[in-house]
């Protein structure tokens, strides 16, 4: 590839800065940006060979199941697994349009993440600063609740709070992995808005993504444990920050004691989320335990579900919502049954292994924050959480490894090779 010119970057900026956009918006300027990338290997005569297509296949295939199910959905049931293919498209598209843009370009547009993480910290930014707005102008005796604070951050950035939490978590793990050999001042910078990151992701309170980060900090504390004296006042930032939204920043404090109450708590409390799940999750199980071999078939679970949820509501006289499975991998192993789990098993192990092979650790963190995610939300059924996806997956599972890359933009660098750090 020739050297890149800074249309391509900008390009590659907007591709980033996009996911914090509204809905609409964000697509016109995600498909603007790949069509740009996609014009651009073609005017240099970069053909992608076969293999790339193949691979774009393979971790597009769970939309491929929708595909199949069409022509076995009964009518009535059509327009719901219509409704979800039209959610779900960019599963397969993703992968084709990385497929087609040079591995170059690629690596270029990696290069350029910390846009992503700048336009995180942004939105974060100007969320808080309006709920801090309303506070001071809200009526006497109102209340600092989390609740309430997760709700105007909603209706502020237009991202749930746990898909804000999959980027903070993701912000947080590209900030890690820059390189270390950068000025004084940088390196003050990033621990700064490293700090500010975390207390954003601690306000907010998302519990898988919490988990996912400390699962992704112990991996980076064992992999650079020989050089960690090196990261003392880094850790001493974050725990300093961990200290202050304890005690200073209510909502991190209310969650924990709301998690810690559910646990110990039973199902169907709907002031308690833990105990809510904990009802979606007996609900789930029970769905399992009928359709785990054939599955009940996408466009009809919804309507099971909510067959299932009155008659509970019925039963035990408590009015309860409408849910969904709130778990991806429930999602595709009861509507497709088994052959759900197993692609969707099959697709995260193959890019855990290209990640693992290729020291991508950016790409390794962000497969564990969304593989912990699975866990409790159908990730892939809301637009914020299916384009991420799909864009990041796609992007980090097509890029090159080549080590020219690397350097395109120093400030984005993701991994530098054992003898690139050597010398």
């Amino acid at each position: 590839m020739n050297q890149p010119t800074q249309i391509d970057k900008y390009a590659a900026r907007v591709l980033m800065v996009s996911f914090f956009l509204p809905m609409k918006l964000q697509v016109w300027a995600l498909m603007a940006a790949c069509l740009y990338f996609i014009v651009r290997t073609f005017s240099m005569n970069q053909g992608a060979p076969a293999k790339q297509y193949l691979r774009a296949l393979m971790i597009g295939s769970p939309f491929l199941l929708l595909l199949i199910a069409i022509p076995f959905t009964p009518h009535e049931y059509l327009k719901q697994l219509s409704s979800l293919c039209q959610h779900r498209v960019s599963l397969l598209l993703m992968p084709f349009i990385f497929a087609i843009i040079s591995p170059g370009f690629g690596s270029l547009i990696a290069g350029e993440l910390l846009y992503f993480v700048y336009a995180c910290t942004v939105a974060c930014f100007a969320a808080n600063v309006g709920y801090i707005y309303q506070y001071l102008h809200a009526v006497p005796g109102y209340t600092l609740s989390h609740v309430a604070y997760r709700t105007l951050f909603h209706h502020f950035t237009d991202i749930h709070p746990t898909y804000m939490g999959m980027y903070l978590c993701f912000s947080i793990s590209i900030l890690l992995l820059l390189p270390g050999h950068i000025s004084r001042a940088a390196i003050i910078f990033k621990n700064m808005l490293l700090c500010c990151l975390l207390a954003f992701l601690l306000a907010l309170s998302p519990k898988t993504p919490l988990l996912a980060l400390v699962v992704i900090l112990i991996h980076y504390a064992l992999f650079n444990r020989a050089t960690l004296y090196k990261y003392k006042a880094l850790l001493a930032g974050l725990v300093a920050t961990l200290a202050a939204a304890w005690f200073f920043v209510p909502f991190f404090s209310q969650r924990v004691k709301e998690t810690i109450q559910g646990l110990s708590s039973g199902s169907g409390n709907t002031d308690n989320s833990i105990s809510m799940r904990k009802l979606i999750w007996n609900m789930d199980i029970s769905l399992l335990k009928e359709y785990w071999l054939k599955g009940v078939g996408p466009g009809r679970l919804y309507q099971v579900l909510q067959e299932r949820y009155l008659a509970y509501s019925l039963t035990n006289n408590l009015q309860v919502e409408y849910y969904d499975t709130h778990s991806e991998y429930f999602f595709q192993w009861v509507s497709f049954g088994i052959a759900g789990i197993v692609v969707s098993g099959v697709v995260l192990i193959v890019q855990f292994r290209k990640a693992i092979m290729d020291k991508d650790h950016v790409y390794l963190y962000l497969l564990i924050i969304l593989c912990a995610t699975f866990f409790t939300e159908t990730v892939l059924s809301m637009q914020r959480g299916v384009i991420f996806y799909a864009v990041f997956t796609a992007l980090l599972f097509m890029k090159s490894n080549n080590k020219s890359f690397s350097t395109l933009h120093k400030k984005g660098i993701l991994f530098t090779p054992p003898d690139e750090k050597s010398g």
